[in-house]
């Protein structure tokens, strides 16, 4: 099972791409791709061009685009939300997600993470 590919939207402390990273996960962020203060529809799009599910906080604007990308068509390779919280709870719960699901489970689906 090859778990998914992550694009950390630029709300998303790099300390999270670094400890994802010791854990053996392939990780971007925004930053890494010089694509800070771009839309987010945009990072979206890039994120499908990279193979990579995408990560974020902003859960409204995105579970909008989720919606309308799958209305006109549009594939993804998955978008996970959580609330804000501190690094490490953020670290700890995509690393759970990354270890049950793989790149292929997650496509086009919309994932609420809960932080415990």
């Amino acid at each position: 099972m090859k778990p998914p590919r992550l694009y950390l939207d630029e709300d998303m402390h790099s300390a999270v791409a670094v400890g994802l990273r010791r854990r053996g996960y392939d990780v971007l962020t925004t930053l890494e791709a010089k694509r800070t203060g771009t839309s987010d529809e945009d990072q979206l799009r890039f994120a499908i061009i990279d193979g990579r599910a995408l990560v974020s906080f902003n859960r409204g604007d995105f579970a909008a685009l989720h919606a309308s990308f799958l209305a006109n068509g549009t594939d993804h390779q998955g978008i996970v939300l959580l609330p804000q919280a501190p690094v490490g709870s953020v670290l700890r719960a995509l690393a759970s997600l990354l270890s049950r699901e793989s790149a292929i489970g997650l496509k086009n689906k919309l994932v609420w993470l809960r932080i415990a």
